[in-house]
Formats: structure tokens, sequence, C-alpha cells
């Protein structure tokens, strides 16, 4: 009742604006705005954002008024879409909101009659087919993640962001497959999540964004019809991970765990892997990676929502009012679809849960001791005696006595005949101020 009250209310709010809330898209191909010349055939915009795995994408359906879109306006392949939906009057009249949809390449053309009708699907991808279709071979060595990212994204003209940490991979392979397909699956296998948009290669660390506040609260009369499924599974998560893999020049194999809990603790689940990996810290990663990416399918919410264009894929938000189902959840995928009168949004989200990491000891690099450069006298030089003992004899067992500190003369050294090397060096006071007058020890003075 309570539900069906708000909702009766907001809608009365809207009928009250003068001008009311409506999502107005706008789109421009090749550079040139187009809005205003679509306005009499666009059916519907429909913008799908994901969070990662895959490219952006735009689909625009269109009536094929007079088969005009299929003669003279037929579009290319590869031509260049932006766009963007502008939420006018949508939380409070004169109050706008923007969504950038970003820009797309156009990769689908269908066409279909009774009604006759367009439709054209765009990705966000390099406008470069190779990106997606030439398959490439080549052994990457020595080299970080970023670094693989940065070579690619330079090599189609993409900007990239990289939010990730700094991981080093000693090698890997890319054996006949697409850029596009190689770097999703590093990323994957390293616990990274990446997508593309706007012209732009987004690889960023999951687990850091689900540490971020929610961005809106959900409660149940936030689905449009109660439209929602709600889906919780224990089978597929894990607490830990304990991986084996191969290494070294003999192919020993070697067994790490990496849990939230010890590996046979009450409760505990482990994953078991085996996995290519050239060091502890590789199979650590990937360890992580692979619990975490079960854990995300465990406990699953998805429907349609009044449109919130602060919702999109990569941000999160909190589930009130429904019981088991309250909690933190990620958005993994939104549509947003715009047509005459009305717009949807449809989102995909998995609830945050402890997710496992993984982060290097950092090495604290051995100091290495100041060598002193061991100086060297000879007979003549003025020295500063430390005080101490002078012996009546170089040899080992000669009597000593004590000695006051103060200048001193080198009269004898290690070399001369008859050293008995147990005291090498002579002594004879310069000024009063010391009485040494025999054999010294290496190291009394300086």
């Amino acid at each position: 009742m309570t539900r069906t009250k708000n909702i009766i209310q907001t809608r009365r709010t809207w009928k009250k604006m003068s001008n009311p809330r409506k999502a107005v898209p706008s789109l421009s191909f090749n550079g040139k705005n187009v809005t205003t010349k679509l306005k009499e055939f666009l059916e519907s915009v429909s913008y799908t954002d994901v969070a990662s795995g895959d490219s952006d994408s735009i689909d625009i359906s269109l009536h094929n008024i007079g088969m005009k879109w299929m003669g003279a306006w037929y579009p290319k392949k590869g031509d260049k879409i932006s766009g963007n939906i502008t939420f006018q009057n949508w939380n409070a009249e004169g109050k706008h909101l923007k969504l950038d949809c970003g820009k797309f390449v156009l990769d689908s053309i269908k066409f279909s009659g009774g009604p006759l009708k367009a439709t054209f699907g765009a990705l966000a991808i390099p406008a470069s087919e190779s990106f997606k279709s030439r398959e490439r071979t080549k052994t990457w060595k020595k080299v970080t993640v970023k670094k693989i990212a940065t070579e690619i994204a330079k090599r189609y003209k993409l900007n990239l962001s990289y939010s990730g940490p700094s991981i080093t991979i000693s090698a890997i392979e890319q054996s006949e497959k697409s850029d596009s397909a190689f770097l999703y699956e590093v990323c994957k296998s390293y616990g990274l999540s990446m997508k593309v948009f706007n012209s732009k290669i987004v690889i960023y660390d999951q687990t850091a964004q689900e540490k971020k506040k929610s961005v809106a609260t959900l409660k149940r009369e936030s689905f449009v019809d109660d439209n929602w499924d709600y889906e919780d599974a224990l089978e597929g998560t894990y607490t830990g991970a304990r991986i084996s893999y191969k290494s070294g020049k003999n192919s020993k194999e070697i067994s790490v765990f990496l849990g939230l809990k010890a590996e046979k603790a009450s409760g505990s689940r482990v994953l078991k892997i085996n996995e290519t990996a050239s060091d502890a810290a590789d199979a650590y990663y990937k360890a992580a990676a692979a619990v975490n990416q079960s854990n995300e399918q465990a406990t699953t919410l998805s429907g349609e929502i009044w449109p919130n264009p602060k919702i999109c894929a990569g941000v999160c938000v909190t589930i009130s009012g429904m019981g088991k189902a309250n909690g933190k959840y990620f958005v993994d995928k939104s549509t947003t679809e715009v047509s005459d009168g009305n717009t949807k949004q449809s989102v995909e989200m998995h609830k945050c849960q402890t997710r496992l990491s993984y982060t290097p000891k950092k090495q604290t690099p051995t100091k290495k001791k100041p060598t002193t450069t061991k100086k060297s006298y000879k007979v003549g030089d003025i020295v500063n005696f430390h005080g101490g003992t002078h012996y009546i004899s170089s040899w080992p067992g000669s009597k000593g006595y004590s000695a006051r500190a103060g200048k001193a003369k080198i009269t004898l050294g290690p070399n001369c005949a008859g050293n008995g090397k147990a005291h090498p060096y002579h002594l004879i006071h310069t000024d009063s101020k010391s009485n040494v007058y025999g054999w010294v020890d290496s190291g009394t003075f300086d």
C-alpha cells in the first residue's frame, strides 16, 4: 500500500509540473549533429553500459519511412557515432541531468518490414576492425599489465585509463588472439576489470571500486511494476583457493594457499586451481581473481528501475527494505532505453562481499654498510694516539704499560726489520700531553 501511494504521489508531482520530465537523446554521425534530422524517424535509442568484459554499445531504431534508409541515407559500417541523453526536469523542474554515452563505431546494420524499420548497432571500439578481429601471435616478456595495455592502446590511437596495481608478468603468450580478446583475458586472469568507453581503454581494480560509497539507495518501489529478480546461491562461493603451478626448469609443481580464513577452518570453502604461473606472486594474483569472479555470481539482483542517470555500470548502490536482499551491490550492467514518450532502465548487479586480495610484500632494500677505506700510515706521520697500552716490543707476549692519549710520531712501521706484527707501530709522543713511547696496536691511532 505504501509503495502504491508513493508512486501515485510521484505521478501527481509530475502532472503538476508545467514542464514535465522527459529524456531527450542527442545523436551525431561523423561529427554532425543529426538530432533534428532524425526526429520524425527516431523510434528508440538504447544505450548499454558495462562494467567489464566488453565494450559499451548503442542501438538506434528508426522508422524506415519511404525506404530512405535503404537508399540515399544508407550508412556505412565504420561511421562514427556519438550520443548523450538529457534527462529534463528529472528530479525537479528546471533541473536537467545529462548521461554521456560516449563515442561509437557503426558495427551492425539491419532492416525489416511490416512495419518498415531500420536498426543500427554501434560499439565503443576503435574504427580499425583489427582491434577485435585481427589475430596476433607475440611473446611478451618481463612486462607489466599496464605496459601491455599501453602498447595496445597506442596501436589503435586510444587513450588509456589505468588505476590498478602494478603487476609484473615474467612471460605471457599471445597466440592467435586479437588484441581485444588478449587484453581482456590478461586483465581477467589478474583480477582487473576492463572496458572500452569513449575512445578509451579503461582498466581498474574492482576491489577498490566496490569499497566506494553507494551513489543511490534502491527500495522495492524503485523497481517498475515490481519487476525484479533476486538469486542467492552457496554453490560456487569460496573463502580461498589452493593453486598448484609449475615453475622452474625442472617443472617442479608448487602449491600455495590464499584465503580469507585458514584452509582447514570451519566453514572454509577452498577452490582448487591448476594454473600456469611464473612464481608465487603470479599464482596469488590468479588465485584471488578466480575466487572473486566466482563469488560475484553468488548473490545477484536484476530488474527494471525508475531511470536514474547516476546509476551506471561500475558504481555501487544500496538495496533497502527488501529483507535478506538488503545490502551493497555493484552494478555490472545498465541499459537505458529512450523511446516515444517512454524511458526505461534495467540493471544487473551482484552483492558486494569481502573480496580476496593479494598485495606483494614490499622488499626492504638491504642497507649496505658504508665501506671505509683503510688509511695507510708511514714512518714520520704525526698521528693522534687514542690512549691505551704501549709495549716494550712488537712481538706477542711482550710487556705493556699504560699510556695517555695525545699527538705522537710514527718512528717504525710494520715493514721494519724484525717486526713481530702483534704491535706493529712504534710511536713517540710529540708533546707532554701524551707519554706514549713504545709499540702499539693497529687502530689505536688515527
